[in-house]
């Protein structure tokens, strides 16, 4: 069955936004009795700065997931504000991936304006400017094609051979000369062989390269195949990874292995929204609204009736998901009443902190999250949710427990509706009223309440888009 307002509103949230909902966004949407006021919410959410900076977080773990590690954390802020200023102004989606694969290494200083010195170099620097690094890269990323087994040996299950690969990788080296006078070239040497291969398209397309080589050229034809209108994965993998953010799962699965061989669970379906991201010029925010419009966005995650047979199963629900942890860390402040600040204003101990929480708490697929002891442990006696759990520090927890106008049960709504969009049921009114009455081991409200709400931010409701 499609969901109830209060759950659509949460999910939208947190899938276009990052973070749950405030209680002013909450109680505003609720009193909206016009039509379509979900397409509304929609519109807005897109087109907002938090969706800008939420998919750079998004897009950069697709393409340069080697940021979530030590080694190479270092390229995260730079590139996902280059990302984030891009998905701001709508860049279609073919010129973002052009750029990605032709900025020049030489484009590293700053200048004046913030804006033109922004560059999407880490997705280069994570491939540590390799070629046969970038060839794994740039086809995963941006194909949905699984090479790297290739490099050293025949994929055993796909038609992607060794040759195939270093060809792939042949255009991203600079161009070469073995005698004087001769006209350069493009190749590479396959390791511990003599083997030498030129570069060579994943198609039937023959790439014409121009009389004289410059040191881009090859990576200029690579693109501009990947970015045609007839490549037959481009489009497809952009739609495949967008599906899958908002559903748990791809049309085709795995992500990074769109191949012939690995038929999409749905082709038609996946073949339509692809022609239709190639139409709209290859508009993200087009793609995202269609996607999060649909009747499918809008199930809930428990299925009434008898569980239908295997091959219409797919969809019929929304997986519960968990949460990321840049999405918990904003959900929680937002929860606690904080103010929502964007992510590159945070001060250097706040962006810091936020950082440091969002590695502890990071997952790999949100549709398979499962929470570790030490996870767990943070959420639960953390330093920061101890900070919220707080009166002293939560805005929230300091309204419910100093206002002499509001009730019991009228404080209790309060903790609900800023932690979970909801008011409270017949049951956990009654179960929780009653525990706040008596004040908790310490024998007060003020306790009772702060208890109430650590228990809120510690749910699998709250640590979950349902």
């Amino acid at each position: 069955e499609v969901v109830d307002d209060a759950t659509f509103l949460r999910r939208v949230y947190l899938d276009l936004v990052g973070r749950i909902p405030t209680t002013a966004e909450t109680r505003e949407f609720f009193s909206d009795t016009r039509s379509e006021k979900r397409a509304r919410l929609t519109e807005q959410l897109i087109n907002s700065g938090g969706h800008a900076r939420h998919f750079a977080t998004v897009w950069r773990r697709i393409w340069v997931p080697q940021a979530d590690t030590q080694e190479f954390a270092r390229l995260t802020n730079d590139f996902e504000a280059w990302a984030a200023v891009h998905i701001r102004d709508n860049v279609p989606y073919d010129k973002m991936v052009e750029e990605l694969l032709l900025v020049a290494r030489s484009r590293t200083t700053r200048s004046a304006d913030p804006q033109t010195s922004l560059n999407p170099i880490g997705f280069q620097a994570a491939s540590l400017f390799r070629a046969e690094n970038l060839a794994a890269n740039t086809t995963r990323a941006f194909l949905g094609l699984n090479l790297d087994c290739a490099q050293c040996h025949d994929h055993p299950f796909s038609r992607w051979t060794r040759d195939q690969f270093w060809e792939t990788a042949a255009f991203f080296v600079a161009p070469q000369t073995r005698a004087a006078g001769e006209m350069a070239f493009l190749e590479v040497m396959i390791p511990e062989t003599e083997k030498r291969l030129r570069p060579k398209l994943l198609s039937n397309e023959v790439p014409v390269f121009p009389a004289a080589l410059e040191s881009d050229t090859g990576r200029k034809l690579l693109a501009k195949w990947i970015v045609a209108r007839d490549n037959p994965y481009f489009a497809r993998n952009a739609v495949n990874r967008l599906w899958a953010q908002f559903y748990g799962r791809g049309l085709g699965e795995p992500l990074d292995d769109l191949s012939d061989d690995n038929a999409a669970s749905l082709p038609e379906l996946h073949q339509l929204l692809a022609g239709a991201f190639i139409n709209s010029g290859y508009d993200l925010k087009y793609l995202t609204r269609a996607l999060v419009l649909t009747r499918a966005y809008q199930l809930g995650t428990i299925s009434n009736g008898p569980t239908p047979p295997p091959e219409i199963r797919l969809f019929e629900r929304m997986p519960v998901r968990g949460l990321t942890g840049e999405q918990l860390y904003d959900s929680l402040a937002v929860a606690a009443g904080l103010p929502i600040v964007r992510k590159d204003l945070l001060s250097g101990r706040e962006g810091d902190r936020r950082e440091q929480f969002a590695t502890q708490l990071h997952i790999e697929r949100a549709v398979d999250a499962e929470r570790s002891i030490v996870q767990a442990l943070t959420l639960m006696n953390g330093a920061l949710t101890q900070e919220l759990t707080s009166a002293e520090k939560s805005p929230v927890l300091a309204a419910a427990s100093e206002s002499p106008f509001l009730s019991t049960q009228e404080k209790l709504e309060l903790l609900f509706f800023s932690a979970l969009s909801r008011n409270p049921t017949t049951d956990e009114m009654q179960l929780l009223y009653e525990y706040i009455k008596s004040g908790g081991e310490e024998r007060s409200e003020r306790a009772g309440l702060a208890d109430v709400f650590w228990v809120l931010l510690n749910s699998s409701e709250f640590n979950t888009n349902h």
